[in-house]
């Protein structure tokens, strides 16, 4: 698809809903530009990450949180044109996620974007922008399961349920870093070297019951799991894979469901808990997101990057991410 993108003074180009289905319901728009507002982040976008939430609200199941017409995206990169009379200052690299992007209001598949100043984190970086625009959601996603959910020990043992998955793959960096044992699992044998090359210990070939195989590795079972898929039968399953008084940490619907009627009979002292990054708030991510970009920039973490794809072709990404061809995160940039 060959599309112009030019932005002048009062107009940008943005990917717009107008209906739900397939990726063929975006349009390529020219919209007028978010006005500054008191309180607000207007940012000139440079890259943003793809995400799931994004495809489950494309195809309708996002309820009444969402409006249309709308610009998706939870997240995006750029730069600072105006700061609403707030703390950050002009031309500053800025990351924003979560909040209410593209529920309450249009989110980062656009030029420009008007985000509160509670979801937009600073950050200090030589990171080229494709890069910056894995991380926010995916890093943020995987450090709140990690550390804030789980609360996982140092030199512990953490499974990763779904872990070619762009979230699993930075949880497996985060895990290593920490000095623990890291087991993931996949559908696909082709997905196993790249699980390998991000650190993975032992991977897991999911056929829907796996804590046997755990169990066989780690008889006392893991200290923490991180539950990608979020359905009841995989849940139940991690649930036996834990051991006493560790935590199940769901995050994600990898299974494309979300309709919990179940009541998990729980093995004894073995905890199940759910991270949301709709709690981001720019208190906390904004130091995590420097730590995490940092250790980028270090080697430390992977920046997990399977594809970028340019503004022009965003319906592509959407296109890749349905039909599950991904082992990481897809990227779009936007030419600005």
């Amino acid at each position: 698809m060959s599309l112009s993108i030019h932005q002048d003074n009062y107009c940008m180009k943005a990917w717009q809903i107008n209906s739900y289905g397939g990726p063929d319901v975006f349009k390529f728009v020219t919209i007028p530009d978010p006005s500054p507002k008191e309180g607000h982040i207007l940012i000139e976008i440079k890259a943003f990450g793809i995400n799931r939430s994004e495809l489950y609200t494309r195809q309708g199941h996002s309820g009444d949180a969402v409006t249309l017409p709308r610009v998706l995206g939870i997240e995006c990169v750029g730069i600072v044109r105006d700061n609403g009379g707030t703390d950050l200052k002009i031309g500053q690299k800025v990351g924003a996620a979560m909040g209410h992007m593209d529920r309450l209001y249009d989110g980062g598949y656009a030029e420009m974007a008007l985000i509160p100043r509670s979801n937009v984190y600073p950050m200090e970086t030589e990171l080229e922008w494709a890069t910056l625009g894995a991380l926010p959601e995916m890093y943020l996603t995987a450090w709140g399961v990690i550390k804030e959910a789980i609360d996982l020990p140092r030199n512990s043992s953490l499974l990763i349920r779904g872990g070619s998955s762009s979230v699993g793959l930075a949880c497996a960096s985060i895990a290593k870093e920490m000095g623990c044992t890291v087991l993931a699992t996949t559908r696909k044998q082709e997905k196993v070297p790249i699980l390998k090359a991000a650190g993975v210990d032992h991977v897991i070939i999911d056929d829907g019951q796996i804590a046997p195989q755990v169990k066989a590795i780690l008889p006392g079972g893991v200290a923490g799991v991180v539950e990608l898929v979020g359905i009841e039968k995989t849940i139940m399953d991690c649930l036996r894979c834990t051991a006493p008084k560790g935590t199940v940490g769901m995050v994600g619907f990898l299974g494309d469901t979300w309709d919990y009627k179940f009541f998990p009979w729980m093995p004894s002292t073995v905890k199940l808990t759910l991270y949301s990054s709709e709690t981001l708030h720019a208190e906390y991510a904004t130091p995590v997101l420097q730590k995490v970009v940092d250790h980028v920039a270090a080697g430390r973490y992977n920046s997990n990057i399977h594809q970028v794809f340019p503004f022009s072709e965003l319906p592509r990404a959407h296109e890749m991410m349905e039909s599950n061809q991904a082992a990481g995160k897809l990227v779009v940039v936007t030419e600005n």
